[in-house]
């Protein structure tokens, strides 16, 4: 098993973007109560866009695993699936809204 010192430096990146997507959900969350002041205007905008900007390089991340991390095939599709998590994440989420599932 690999110490974090020891990851390449996209593993530590589907480590960090599931992280911080799921950090940024809860101070979202947590941001409610300060409905009506500036912490929550600001804090709400820069929630929004992290969220966005971390799907993103959820869908980057992923590629550039499968090009560049010289691993065997399983232990990559494990790093592929963890980076891009968040990004099945949102799809899934745009795909019920799109199609009125829920």
């Amino acid at each position: 098993m690999k110490t974090i010192k020891n990851l390449d430096i996209l593993q530590k990146f589907a480590i960090a973007i599931p992280v911080l997507f799921f950090l940024s959900c809860i101070v979202k969350h947590y941001l409610e109560n300060f409905r009506g002041t500036l912490i929550y205007a600001y804090g709400s905008t820069i929630t929004f866009f992290l969220s966005l900007f971390l799907v993103l390089l959820s869908l980057v991340n992923s590629v550039l695993i499968l090009i560049d991390l010289n691993t065997k095939p399983i232990p990559k599709f494990v790093w592929f699936l963890l980076s891009m998590s968040i990004f099945f994440l949102f799809a899934g989420l745009i795909i019920t809204i799109g199609f009125d599932i829920a």
